[in-house]
């Protein structure tokens, strides 16, 4: 009898255990076709959900095909309005409308007044999401076909967003490989309220047509929401910036002190076309060189092939009335045509 005790025990244990994970909730999305999906939402952004489906893995859904969401997991949600929540999103009787409980009360809005999700998982990679590129370029730094390489790694807590981006282009010219331009910036926001937010970034650059070899920059400053609307942001901001270069020479500057003005644009269309544009744009006014001006900006518009996979061309430019070099070009400009992995 003990034996038998003793081998129908961890039969009901695991059966048990079983039980107990299928019971687990979901969240779930129902859309207007019918299909509907079971599994853990991961984030929302630019119009889109996606979530981890049980069956199918990561899928990336347009809010406006959902008819029904709910969302069991806590999350950051922010609004069109520039309103910020916390809590759990559950469906209302009203097809394309959702309703936020918070610990304060409910809140119901249509779903695509969700300007993003963020989420409060304790799960470290749960909270993780970005995307990979590679492709070719054409660039004025080389006159020559280039290979590109792009990646960007976003991760946010309650009140501090994280994200961190790296990218290369290189050429191959006589068997030598140069890396004609890079850049790796890590930008961080801590937000004050719905509107204003404090935020610091580090930043490296390498950029042979401007003669600089190497730059390490900081920032500390404070932005600001601009506009948020259903299909398109725009966010500003501004502070002080200090850097040192190194140029291609062998030179270094010392301490470089700047005023910056940065501009984040972001659209996003998914009815005829399905297009997605990003664009940073920043421009450096120089104190300790006075007189000196120097620009960045980099643009992205995404074409979704399938699923996961998306169509980029991404044209960037770079000027310096002042570089470390006379001779230098003061002008920078380039095109890159990638392939673009999203997770």
């Amino acid at each position: 009898m003990k034996r038998i005790r003793f081998l129908i025990l961890p039969v009901f244990t695991i059966v048990g255990i079983h039980a107990q994970s299928l019971g687990q909730e979901r969240d779930s999305i129902y859309m207007f076709n019918g299909q509907v999906l079971i599994g853990n939402v991961k984030e929302a952004s630019l119009g889109t959900i996606t979530i981890d489906e049980m069956d199918l893995k990561l899928l990336t859904i347009k809010l406006y095909k959902i008819r029904r969401l709910r969302i069991v997991h806590h999350f950051k949600i922010e609004t069109v309005d520039k309103k910020l929540y916390y809590g759990l999103i559950n469906p209302t009787d009203k097809d394309g409308w959702v309703e936020i409980e918070t610990g304060y009360g409910k809140v119901a809005m249509p779903i695509t007044n969700i300007f993003s999700l963020i989420s409060l998982d304790k799960n470290f990679f749960r909270r993780l999401n970005g995307n990979v590129s590679a492709g070719l370029s054409y660039a004025k730094s080389s006159n020559i076909g280039q290979v590109n390489f792009s990646a960007l790694l976003q991760f946010a807590t309650r009140l501090l967003d994280n994200q961190l981006t790296a990218s290369e282009l290189g050429s191959i010219d006589s068997g030598r490989y140069s890396r004609d331009n890079e850049s790796l910036q890590l930008f961080s926001a801590y937000q004050l309220n719905t509107s204003w937010f404090v935020t610091v970034v580090g930043q490296y650059q390498r950029n042979l047509e401007l003669t600089i070899a190497r730059r390490l920059m900081g920032i500390g400053g404070i932005g600001n929401k601009v506009v948020v609307r259903d299909n398109w942001s725009l966010f500003a901001v501004t502070g002080f910036a200090f850097s040192q270069e190194r140029s291609t020479a062998g030179v270094n500057s010392g301490l470089l002190i700047e005023i910056p003005f940065m501009l984040r644009f972001n659209l996003f269309q998914f009815r005829k076309p399905d297009l997605q544009i990003n664009s940073t744009q920043t421009a450096y006014f120089g104190l300790t060189e006075a007189g000196r001006f120097r620009a960045d900006g980099n643009t992205s518009a995404s074409w979704q092939l399938i699923r996961d996979f998306y169509l980029s061309l991404s044209p960037y430019t770079n000027f310096d009335s002042n570089p470390p070099s006379a001779s230098s070009s003061k002008f920078d400009y380039g095109v890159v045509f990638s392939l673009t992995y999203k997770f």
